[in-house]
């Protein structure tokens, strides 16, 4: 087989296009809403790119009929509006742009937001209904749906559209070996419990060594980064860092989905030859799955 038939199975999936459709969802159910949902951004930065994205988000709220107010404030009064946002009762949605103080200041802050108002589901209350599998906003009232936070839902929607799996299957990645190289508290942690309550069995890396989390256990585990990834159908990264050494295509099993979630591409050139299914960001399908959250949260907890 030549080079170019190899590049014409390559798939590269594009996640606006695949976000087009669950936007579409989303605007159908604020359209049968009568009152008008708002959410509050907050940003603390002065990056041009940090605020073209806050920005850019507001447009495709504001789009589908959702008010999204920007605010962009001091980082030291993030504290204080927060707390008066919680005790509107006009705000419905909070949305908080981290990273902000880059420590366990930014985890302090994340759970300070009201859990009713928590979009991102980044708190403790959403968090520890993810760790345990609690699949309910309320104890007891099974209409109601806990979320699920933005970019590993993400992921795992844009996982469902590679076809290597069925999101109808109760356990729909089972038998399937997934590595993530990132275990950050924010996505790379709950993606591995994500991912292994679906069935799969993941390998998670990042400085401190690799971790196996079967059915949402962690376990210490003796396994180098070349034998994790040569036995991996799914390979996942987000290490925003320029010294990360990128994963080559001799080191991945051919057609091995691979997706990168990470501002800083982790994937080498010749990645492509090697895998089918090439999934470059994910940032359109985590506003999508932002905008998913907000209506699930007003339906549970301030719709009538």
């Amino acid at each position: 087989m030549n080079k170019s038939s190899k590049q014409q199975k390559i798939l590269q999936l594009d996640p606006a296009r695949v976000a087009e459709k669950y936007v579409a969802e989303v605007k159908v159910q604020v359209e049968g809403i009568s009152t008008r949902i708002k959410v509050v951004g907050l940003i603390a930065s002065h990056d041009k790119p940090s605020l073209a994205y806050a920005r850019a988000t507001q447009q495709k709220f504001d789009a589908i009929g959702i008010d999204y107010d920007l605010r962009n404030i001091e980082r030291l009064d993030l504290e204080h509006e927060i707390l008066a946002l919680n005790a509107s009762p006009d705000v419905h949605g909070i949305f908080i742009y981290f990273p902000v103080f880059h420590n366990e200041q930014d985890s302090y802050l994340r759970n300070l937001v009201d859990y009713r108002k928590d979009i991102e589901a980044g708190s403790q209350y959403w968090t520890h209904k993810l760790y345990t599998n609690d699949r309910l906003a309320v104890p007891g009232d099974p209409l109601k749906k806990a979320l699920l936070p933005c970019t590993p839902l993400a992921i795992i929607k844009m996982l469902a559209e590679t076809g290597i799996c069925d999101p109808q299957d109760e356990h729909p990645l089972a038998g399937k070996t997934v590595t993530i190289f990132n275990r950050s508290e924010v996505i790379g942690r709950p993606l591995a419990v994500m991912l292994s309550n679906d069935g799969a069995k993941v390998y998670s890396f990042d400085i401190n060594g690799p971790l196996l989390f079967t059915n949402a256990k962690p376990a210490e585990v003796d396994i180098s980064r070349s034998a994790a990834l040569a036995t991996s159908d799914i390979v996942i990264t987000g290490v925003p860092s320029q010294h990360f050494e990128k994963v080559r295509g001799d080191e991945i099993l051919p057609g091995t989905v691979c997706l990168n979630f990470s501002s800083v591409p982790n994937f080498a050139d010749d990645i492509e030859p090697q895998t089918h299914i090439f999934i470059p960001k994910v940032g359109p399908m985590t506003v999508a799955m932002c905008m998913r959250n907000t209506v699930r949260l007003y339906k549970n907890f301030h719709g009538a």
